[in-house]
């Protein structure tokens, strides 16, 4: 018997050695193929962004869903001279038991305020670190009901706690982790419980434009890894067309239907611009937006790149006045302000605040479980097959 390096080369076979490393040949020629795509996509992309950016100069008027006649507009950084601002976020954990399923939430409204550019307070609504709020469902839900369940259920903590606390703080905007519309309901729910829980999120949405509008206060949402592809469907559907193609081959066009719209834009926005502004959906067709009735079609959005080495940054707001164009030139200043402090990473400061204030930990959910469990006894079984393992 040889030392333990020549023991282990006795004991691996040579065919498993050699079909180790024929999978392992073919892995890194799927890794070089996948980075030669990147790099051939990317490519193409710059040559229509640098077509694209040749548009600063050129007016749009009559180009249908285009709503401002440029479609890149240099912007300023808001002077934040006296200015208080608020953003909110929230926590959440899920676990799904046996005969038992947890939510464990947490929303925290960060509210800044600015003189001379500097910050000159902060304080947090309802505090700095709530207690986190423990939600148990007993009823039979399957794993994707659950899901809806738990995402209507964070949306509305935050919607009802920035309402709340727009009542007793004088605030100019208000920034929202997201969209400004509710989100990932991608079916009608018809489970009488989840129905309720829709209509109750859709009312809450809906008093918190009734606030921003009566209070006047800037109602937007940061998106901070949008997968949109709207507006890139605007350039390639009427803008392109209406301009000739710009000169670009088909084949080079062909990547818009490829690309989303931050990984394109990256290359047409320069630091401190923004696209011009476009409706969040071309009808309230979708079910949320039909149920939001009139505020639907006061949804708009824009692309702002803030920082120079992030992508930009999907901004989303309600206009309240029908002036849509104004309300995004009083929007972007103020946000291209507040996101504006590292070069890597371009998202709102009181955002960033309010998302460490709200943050969850596993452990937070396990003291929860664990707490349960101690109340039922050792012969409880609260947790899935799929999650315990006799060996």
């Amino acid at each position: 018997m040889g030392p333990s390096g020549e023991m282990g080369d006795q004991m691996v076979s040579p065919v498993r050695r050699s079909g180790f490393s024929e999978e392992h040949a073919g892995l890194e020629d799927t890794l070089d193929s996948i980075a030669e795509r990147i790099r051939k996509q990317e490519g193409q992309r710059c040559t229509v962004a640098k077509a694209l950016a040749g548009l600063r100069d050129v007016t749009l008027d009559g180009v249908e869903e285009i709503i401002e006649t440029s479609l890149v507009k240099p912007i300023e950084q808001d002077a934040l001279a006296n200015l208080t601002v608020a953003g909110v976020d929230g926590g959440m954990l899920e676990q799904q038991l046996h005969g038992l399923d947890l939510i464990l939430l947490r929303a925290v409204v960060a509210i800044f305020h600015y003189h001379d550019s500097r910050l000159e307070w902060a304080k947090y609504f309802p505090s700095e670190m709530p207690f986190p709020r423990l939600i148990d469902v007993a009823e039979p839900l399957d794993a994707r009901e659950f899901e809806l369940l738990a995402g209507m259920e964070r949306q509305l903590t935050e919607i009802e706690l920035a309402t709340e606390a727009l009542r007793t703080n004088e605030v100019k905007l208000l920034l929202l982790d997201g969209s400004v519309v509710p989100q990932y309901i991608d079916r009608f729910p018809h489970n009488q419980s989840l129905l309720e829980r829709y209509h109750k999120l859709l009312n809450a949405y809906t008093k918190l434009y009734e606030t921003c509008s009566e209070s006047e206060v800037l109602l937007a949402g940061a998106v901070k890894d949008s997968r949109g592809g709207r507006f890139i469907d605007i350039l390639r559907r009427k803008v392109l067309p209406s301009l000739g193609g710009l000169g670009l081959e088909q084949k080079e066009l062909e990547i818009l239907e490829r690309s989303r719209d931050t990984v394109l834009l990256d290359h047409v926005l320069g630091v401190g611009e923004r696209t011009s502004i476009f409706r969040y959906a071309e009808s309230p067709s979708r079910y949320v937006l039909r149920d939001l009735g009139e505020w639907a079609m006061r949804v708009y959005a824009f692309y702002l790149k803030t920082v120079p080495f992030d992508r930009p940054l999907r901004v989303e707001f309600i206009d309240f006045r029908d002036e849509p164009a104004e309300t995004a030139d009083r929007v972007a200043p103020l946000i291209y302000a507040l996101s504006s402090h590292h070069d890597a990473f371009g998202l709102p400061s009181v955002l960033i605040e309010a998302d460490v204030c709200a943050r969850l930990t596993e452990e937070d959910l396990s003291i929860v479980r664990d707490s349960i469990a101690d109340r039922l006894g050792p012969s409880a079984l609260l947790d899935l097959r799929r999650n315990r393992r006799p060996f």
